[in-house]
């Protein structure tokens, strides 16, 4: 919420929408929080046998990617095409 903007427990369009955006963002976090958690966990590892395995690490990137996907596509067009642009794409 804040000024100018429509309450976001309001049933409308636009805050379905930005409830959806909310949640994919979160979820991406979260997926990107478990990743870089279990890459640290893996650098100072003592004991090899403890280290997740590349198919592991794998599922995580997918995560990763899948829940930045959802989130990207939630995105107005004309917004993520300008983010590529400013990142040389």
């Amino acid at each position: 919420d804040g000024p100018g903007r429509t309450n976001i427990e309001e049933d409308d369009a636009e805050s379905t929408v930005q409830k959806m955006q909310y949640g994919s963002r979160n979820d991406a976090w979260a997926a990107m929080d478990d990743l870089f958690v279990e890459l640290e966990y893996g650098r100072g590892a003592k004991d090899s046998s403890a280290l997740s395995s590349g198919e592991e690490l794998i599922a995580l990137f997918d995560k990763v990617l899948g829940a930045l996907d959802s989130y990207l596509s939630l995105a107005p067009v004309a917004d993520v095409e300008e983010a590529g642009r400013r990142l040389g794409r």
